[in-house]
């Protein structure tokens, strides 16, 4: 097992296109009916973790493109570039601006995050015993009981949960009836059950490393909406056509609301709703009315079975270059003599890599075998000397 620039190369081909296949195929109303939001997620994730493990396999086959890779590779990869009067290649330049950057954004979430936390903390005091009776109302529901705690946070506009380990549920200002009270909660303590903070904390970990990349932000935007569907179809699924209204109702007139109340959004948390965006929340309606009943108990083991055959099927095959010095026409002179036409040297650096440094192309990497054949044809070879 080893990685290549062109190992990761055709992981992010792959991973996107199958990323983008996903969204359009979510968007269309009926796909989540069909087929449920596991199934939707699970691709996601599965995105996720081929563009994060990009190696080659010994089994791994090379797909040779010539045309298309070959003046990429060279001028990418080979061709040598000056940075403050320092020899690199765009790669290294590339790989450098991005380490630091993910490296920048990373420390800038988990900073702006800690503050986040403190600067809700001073709130925890402000709750009541009424909020604390319907919050243990709600826990005694799930047969596993999640510590969290409920108070208002007059800095939000919308319920929000937040926490990976302390868990805090975020109430805007205002007053709320029990029902509204029992809804709201219901709904960001589904979202601390089923473990969605986690999944969106990896997702916003994997857009701060791949920040140059414009698909990590569709998956993003995506995976919020799909774990707030998938909160929604939780917190109601026991429910009758009746309370589901109630719970539509109690959603609506917080949309209703918040557009007085303060705008502070919390990266990494999870709110009952998003701000300005009636698709989404049309989108939650729908679902919610009419959720995915018409799917069979065999349909997520297939369409997961599906994910992993092709999941599998992205590391037998590798996008590479190919170079062809040794082309028997140019070879083989008139009397028969076979000769190098290419005018230049090779040099072993102190890695071991063998550079073909000519006046036609390069300097460029080839394979010891091809050095050794140009070597034994005359060709000046010279050894990089360490200092």
């Amino acid at each position: 097992m080893f990685f290549t620039i062109f190992s990761f190369i055709t992981a992010f081909i792959f991973s996107t296109f199958i990323l983008v296949s996903v969204h359009l195929l979510r968007k269309n109303p009926s796909f989540i009916r069909k087929f449920g939001v596991k199934s939707v997620l699970i691709g996601y994730l599965l995105c996720l973790l081929r563009m994060l493990f990009t190696p080659e396999f010994s089994f791994t086959r090379t797909i040779e493109l010539p045309k298309l890779v070959n003046g990429f590779y060279e001028k990418v990869y080979i061709e040598p570039i000056y940075v403050m009067s320092k020899e690199t290649s765009y790669f290294s330049l590339f790989l450098g601006v991005w380490c630091s950057a993910s490296l920048l954004l990373v420390i800038i979430f988990a900073v702006q995050y800690g503050l986040y936390l403190l600067r809700i903390s001073r709130y925890s005091t402000c709750t009541s015993e009424r909020i604390e009776r319907i919050l243990s109302q709600v826990q005694s529901e799930y047969p596993r009981r999640i510590r969290a705690e409920a108070f208002i946070c007059p800095e939000t506009a919308v319920p929000m949960g937040i926490g990976l380990w302390k868990k805090r549920i975020l109430l805007p200002y205002g007053k709320y009836s029990d029902q509204e009270l029992y809804y709201i909660i219901k709904h960001e303590y589904t979202h601390f059950y089923n473990r969605d903070l986690t999944v969106k904390f990896l997702v916003i970990v994997f857009c701060c490393i791949f920040w140059w990349n414009p698909a990590a932000y569709l998956l993003l935007r995506d995976i919020s909406q799909i774990l707030e569907i998938k909160c929604d179809l939780a917190a109601t699924q026991n429910f009758s056509h009746r309370k589901k209204e109630e719970y539509l109702g109690i959603i609506l007139n917080l949309l209703k609301d918040q557009g007085n109340g303060p705008q502070f959004k919390i990266i990494g948390a999870l709110g009952m709703i998003k701000l300005r965006n009636n698709k989404s929340l049309v989108e939650r309606f729908q679902v919610v009315m009419k959720p995915p009943q018409s799917v069979h108990k065999w349909v997520l083991p297939v369409i997961v079975t599906l994910y992993l055959i092709a999941f599998g099927m992205s590391y037998m095959a590798v996008i590479q270059p190919r170079f062809n010095p040794l082309d028997k026409d140019e070879m083989i002179s008139d009397n028969g003599k076979v000769e190098p036409v290419l005018e230049g040297y090779i040099i072993k650096e102190d890695n071991g890599d063998y550079i073909l440094y000519s006046t036609e192309k390069g300097p460029y990497k080839i394979e010891e075998e091809t050095a050794k054949v140009f070597i034994s044809l005359g060709m000046d070879f010279r050894e990089e000397l360490t200092e």
